[in-house]
């Protein structure tokens, strides 16, 4: 049995030993015990495994997405990253998304790179506070961007 499906296997050899015990011991076991025992079936493994097998899915898809939210925001703007991953992964990620999966630190300086890129092309900090605010991206130190923390930002 392939090892994605290791815990049904302990599964069904727990349920085999519980059947075995209340048999042999019943006065062990309450009657909602051996109620449940005598009434697991093959379906009940079944949706277990399938249940197992989505969780394992997704787990596995969130660690994809979050390796790639990493390497992507480690060289591109923040907003390059979101389109990429929205396309290569069939999602609808916002900043905050992207936040969680990269960390606030990775997202910091991705908006410095792009504050820094801003300010070569002769965009103030005001514009700049204003840009992102319009377009929702989240700020690092209180609820609006303003020209003092994208200063800070800009070096």
């Amino acid at each position: 049995m392939p090892t994605e499906n290791k815990f049904i296997e302990v599964a069904r050899e727990a349920v085999s030993q519980l059947r075995r015990l209340t048999k042999d011991f019943p006065a062990l076991s309450s009657s909602h015990v051996r109620h449940a025992i005598e009434t697991w079936n093959e379906e009940m493994f079944h949706k277990g495994e399938v249940i197992w097998l989505e969780k394992e899915r997704k787990r596995q898809e969130r660690s994809a997405l979050e390796k790639r939210a990493t390497d992507l925001i480690e060289t591109q703007l923040v907003d390059d990253v979101l389109d990429a991953l929205n396309s290569e992964f069939s999602r609808q990620l916002d900043y905050r998304d992207l936040i969680d999966l990269t960390g606030r630190d990775r997202y910091i300086d991705a908006m410095r790179r792009e504050a820094e890129e801003l300010k070569r092309n002769f965009i103030s900090p005001e514009q700049t506070a204003e840009l992102w605010n319009s377009v929702g991206k989240p700020s690092v130190g209180g609820d609006r961007w303003v020209a003092t923390a994208i200063s800070v930002l800009m070096g």
